[in-house]
């Protein structure tokens, strides 16, 4: 059997592989450009849709109040847990101070975060927040329109559970297929 090759290296950059004759067989890798297709967020129509009735909090502010409550939940758990004089308690008390705590790292974080990346997923994956142009913390959740379908679009932080995630617009229609990855500084900024 002879290992000659027939395939071309011309062509519309597609590629032509094989032992036998493959004259004129194409084969591609990827989409049908390689590329999956951009859009701007105008040809999406993006809606932000402002949780909490458009409300705000100030980044500082946010940080200030989880610095306090770290504080004062620490001080709970001392206290809960190396009485003077030991008289019977609630057991979950000690968990409620350490569920505060945990709370309160987790918004000193977010506000530490968002001041770098101004966008970030925050409640089961369907809301985010953002920072605005004066730095105060905006939750939103983002829709829009499909381009290939028409239907509804929504934005949801989408990935393997221990992997890298992302965030997608996914249609109401065709999930698996009308998929369209955001980023996120295409988006207006939010004026205060």
């Amino acid at each position: 059997m002879s290992s000659d090759n027939y395939g071309s290296l011309s062509g519309d950059g597609s590629i032509n592989v094989g032992v036998g004759d493959f004259r004129g067989a194409n084969v591609r890798v990827g989409g049908s450009g390689g590329e999956p297709p951009t859009f701007t967020p105008e040809e999406l129509h993006i809606v932000r849709h402002p949780a909490l009735g458009g409300r705000s909090i100030q980044s500082e502010r946010l940080s200030a109040f989880s610095i306090i409550t770290g504080i004062c939940s620490l001080v709970g758990l001392y206290f809960t847990l190396f009485q003077a004089f030991p008289r019977p308690q609630h057991a979950s008390l000690g968990s409620l101070f350490l569920f505060t705590f945990g709370l309160s790292v987790s918004f000193y974080v977010i506000s530490a975060v968002l001041k770098r990346r101004r966008f970030e997923h925050l409640l089961f994956r369907k809301y985010y927040i953002e920072a605005g142009s004066q730095g105060r913390l905006h939750l939103s959740s983002f829709t829009a329109q499909c381009p290939w379908c028409q239907s509804r679009m929504h934005l949801r932080n989408v990935g393997p559970k221990n992997g890298p995630r992302q965030d997608v617009f996914l249609c109401e229609r065709n999930p698996r297929q009308h998929t369209i990855a955001l980023d996120p500084t295409a988006l207006d900024e939010i004026n205060e």
